[in-house]
């Protein structure tokens, strides 16, 4: 990730949720995401799916939203203290990135597979799988148009074991 913000320019702290807790917490199913907090924990700007800080729309609305210190509270918050009880796919993502790390490259993908075959519309498992997978898709410029090419593969092999 540090590549692109990088690259973008990017003036603002960035973090990688590699375990998906914060996609969790907020039930989002997509990457990449971008969210602009405040100290106190308030979403001050959220974009889900599609965000780029190389876009230079998505970037003018964080300026912005730093400059007039964002939304009202009503725009969402997150209270770091609360947990929530982890579902059976969030501890099969976080097992997943976890085997990996440890070079269990086999039982990450295993874990990521189980996963997604619970939550078969989740794009932060699937391009998981794809960017480990398929690293080549993944590195100075991101293979959009593969990974669309790709989704419509998986689903036709989906549809075709369920019938």
């Amino acid at each position: 990730m540090r590549h692109w913000t990088e690259r973008a320019g990017a003036q603002f702290p960035t973090v990688i949720d590699a375990e998906n807790q914060f996609g969790a917490l907020l039930g989002f199913k997509a990457i990449p995401n971008g969210l602009l907090l405040d100290p106190h924990g308030i979403i001050r700007y959220a974009k889900f799916g599609g965000f780029d800080v190389g876009n230079s729309a998505d970037l003018a609305a964080i300026e912005a939203a730093v400059r007039e210190h964002g939304p009202s509270p009503q725009a969402g918050s997150v209270n770091p203290d609360v947990h929530q009880a982890p579902t059976r796919v969030d501890a099969l993502l976080r097992d997943g990135v976890r085997r990996l790390a440890l070079g269990d490259r086999d039982g990450g993908l295993a874990a990521w597979r189980a996963a997604l075959a619970i939550d078969p519309d989740n794009f932060v498992i699937r391009k998981q799988l794809w960017r480990a997978e398929h690293p080549d898709r993944f590195g100075e410029e991101i293979d959009f148009d593969w990974q669309k090419q790709q989704l419509a593969r998986e689903r036709a092999a989906e549809a075709a074991g369920r019938s």
